[in-house]
């Protein structure tokens, strides 16, 4: 049996009006939120980054990633290179930056460098459970973003070459944990 037009009609608006008022719209200001985004660490000191087109760059950066909701590509857009958003759609950028680097946040910008001109590269240092993340940013001469990219930061743990003795009497490099 089908409902008439204009029955049909009342009860959507009954529907919807009933779904406002009890709350079951997604409300923006809570949608994407993590479950818990933990302390920032206190093993390290933040940096207070210099006042350079890159250096400001990369705070931006660095707060989107540690932002309370996910980070959103419509910010992107007008922040990135067209040379950039060739070789890698905005939507990939983003997207990867959520998926891997979201999950290990809080990070504290611990350390922050320019190597050359237009090019910064800040350590993310997350809590001790995680290893710190350089992050790679480059700006071209408008400011906008031409290169970004992030490399995890080997441990000095995991770097320890200290040569150990063998049962022979040869030293042997150590592999640093597990000895």
């Amino acid at each position: 049996m089908q409902l008439s037009t204009p029955r049909t009609i009342l009860l959507t608006l009954v529907t919807a009006t009933t779904l406002t008022l009890t709350g079951c719209v997604a409300d923006p200001d809570i949608a994407d939120d993590l479950p818990d985004q933990g302390a920032p660490p206190t093993h390290v000191a933040e940096v207070t980054f210099p006042d350079s087109e890159v250096a400001q760059t990369s705070e931006w950066v660095v707060e989107e990633i540690n932002g309370v909701r996910a980070i959103n590509k419509q910010d992107w857009y007008p922040r990135v290179s067209p040379e950039l958003s060739e070789d890698i759609p905005v939507d990939s950028l983003v997207g990867t930056l959520n998926s891997q680097l979201r999950p290990s946040l809080p990070f504290v910008p611990s350390d922050y460098e320019e190597p050359e001109p237009n090019y910064g590269i800040t350590r993310l240092t997350p809590d001790l459970t995680a290893q710190p993340v350089d992050l790679h940013i480059q700006v071209d001469n408008t400011g906008l973003i031409s290169a970004l990219w992030y490399e995890t930061v080997e441990s000095d743990a995991t770097t320890d070459t200290t040569e150990q003795p063998s049962d022979d009497g040869e030293e042997i490099p150590s592999d640093g944990l597990g000895q």
